[in-house]
């Protein structure tokens, strides 16, 4: 496949058998996307496709988009990785999984509607408990993949490509849809090509791993064989390894900051935080209805130089929480304080100035990020926080130390950012929270969408400019390996409350509560992977 001069895919070539799972693997922007959309005859219309598709014997390149209609979703089918943009907001996941049958079938309304609530009780959707009558809004990020899944699998199709379906999801949920998914495979006969970065998500379930680099397939393996691979190979690079300390004499985990740090006043305090949800119309039960705890109670402390990870399965309550740090969620109950001073403050001064003093990564920085404007613009935003802002040389030269800092050339000022991978961009994200000379940066997921060698890379760079910048980190995550890489100290959350809070060492070797011991389980080993998957072969 070639788009305008430039080679995207180059001799490819894969075969799936059914009731086998393949998994794509490589690094961002490696091709494995553009590989599903090819095989799906969506690639871009700007592209030029060669080669040949064969589907049961039939070239799908060489259909009409008309004659596609009829193979997608009843021969070939795809799980999205965002089911959000996947689904209709404005029908019901009933409606939409009886859009299926409806389209590939001659029955009734009425017929499809039943093998609808079938279907979505299948994986895990019982109509008693989620109603067929639901909009996606209304699900969690884990329920709206079931739908998707739902959807995809309708017809029995031949092949069912998943395409990084457990990105955003948490370590519990995404064990659940990916055993949902090798399951119906198993039972329908489909061959299912799961595209990921995750290799938690191929390491028990992959019967064959296939490695991209640069738009080619390089290596293929038997999953025991990947995990098995030499230094020297492609899958090696693509293995987690363990993040770099500052420098070699840094001490251990729990330890890094000075002890003149530790008995400093904290930098960051929450007391008693809780936060609510007004009632929506649909929420409502009555006049005066209580609006929704989302959390309750929540109190942490943090002095300079400190990590902290705030861990727990989606909808524990940890995006509102880092929002009611960073004064974007009113808080109904308790108080937070930068420096001793309360957070937000009353008068516009105080909060320009204490605002620069804390400042979040996001997890998707492309969607934080003007297309339109520059790089460099871009990581200036920040200095509308100061009361006089630098003129244009010292914000130009500020600007570029701070790209420095994070890796990036001076010559990417002028770019935007379409034109850097994921890992670059999330650079840049870091690198305009840093502009303004923070204590504390609040990280929301910030490594869930990269693979793991730019998850790997971008984890160093935060430990390098800890040491370097003395930065207290507020890591809100799913992802346990990346707490246990980073942290001093874990605070579990479920229900909108920390129901524990220990040092790192200590969540991992003996957690407390069943729900913790739940969390850790479901975290991928990577020396047992590695050993039980080449033992079976």
């Amino acid at each position: 496949m070639r788009i305008g001069g430039a080679a995207i895919l180059s001799g490819v070539d894969l075969s799936l058998r059914g009731g086998d799972v393949t998994a794509l693997v490589g690094r961002s922007g490696s091709g494995k996307s553009m590989t599903a959309l090819a095989a799906m005859g969506l690639a871009p219309p700007q592209a030029a496709v060669a080669g040949a598709v064969l589907l049961d014997g039939d070239n799908l390149l060489e259909k009409s988009d008309r004659a596609m209609n009829a193979v997608r979703g009843a021969k070939i089918a795809m799980v999205f990785q965002e089911p959000m943009t996947a689904l209709n907001p404005l029908q019901t996941i009933g409606a939409q999984v009886a859009e299926t049958f409806r389209i590939h079938t001659d029955i009734g309304a009425r017929d499809a509607w039943d093998r609808a609530r079938a279907l979505l009780a299948r994986v895990g959707l019982a109509p008693a408990r989620i109603p067929p009558t639901r909009f996606p809004h209304e699900l969690s990020g884990g329920q709206r993949q079931r739908v998707v899944i739902a959807i995809a699998v309708a017809m029995k199709p031949a092949v069912v490509i998943a395409d990084e379906p457990t990105t955003a999801l948490d370590v519990t949920t995404q064990a659940e849809i990916l055993s949902l998914l090798r399951r119906l495979a198993r039972e329908d006969g489909t061959a299912l090509l799961l595209i990921t970065h995750d290799l938690a998500a191929v390491a028990d379930m992959a019967d064959r791993i296939a490695v991209m680099h640069q738009g080619r397939i390089v290596e293929t393996y038997a999953a025991g064989g990947f995990f098995a691979a030499g230094a020297d190979t492609a899958a090696a690079g693509l293995l987690p390894r363990p993040v770099a300390t500052p420098n070699a004499d840094a001490p251990a985990r729990g330890q890094r900051a000075a002890p003149e740090a530790r008995e400093a006043p904290p930098i960051l305090e929450a007391c008693g935080v809780s936060c609510d949800y007004a009632p929506t119309r649909r929420t409502m039960t009555g006049p005066g209805a209580a609006p929704f705890r989302a959390v309750t109670d929540v109190s942490l402390s943090l002095r300079k130089g400190e990590h902290l990870a705030v861990v727990g399965e989606s909808g524990s309550g940890k995006s509102t929480l880092a929002r009611a740090l960073l004064g974007l969620h009113p808080l109904a109950a308790g108080a937070v304080r930068i420096g001793g001073e309360p957070f937000p403050p009353t008068d516009k001064a105080a909060m320009r100035r204490l605002r620069r003093r804390i400042q979040i990564v996001f997890q998707d920085p492309y969607s934080s990020f003007n297309p339109r404007h520059s790089i460099g613009r871009i990581v200036a935003e920040p200095f509308h926080l100061f009361d006089t802002p630098p003129p244009r040389a010292a914000r130009e030269t500020r600007v570029a130390e701070t790209l420095a800092a994070v890796g990036l050339a001076l010559e990417d000022v002028a770019k935007r950012p379409h034109a850097f991978s994921g890992g670059q961009r999330q650079r840049i994200a870091i690198a305009r929270a840093l502009v303004a000379g923070p204590d504390i940066l609040v990280l929301d997921e910030a490594t869930a969408a990269l693979d793991a060698g730019a998850r790997g890379r971008v984890l160093d760079l935060l430990m390098r400019l800890s040491a370097s910048h003395g930065l207290t980190y507020i890591i809100i995550t799913h992802d346990l390996s990346v707490a246990r890489d980073v942290a001093e100290r874990i605070a579990v959350m479920k229900d909108g409350r920390v129901i524990e809070e220990n040092a790192a060492a200590a969540i991992f070797a003996a957690p407390q509560e069943p729900y913790t011991k739940r969390l850790v389980a479901a975290a991928p080993d990577w020396s047992a992977i590695a050993a039980r998957r080449a033992a079976a072969m």
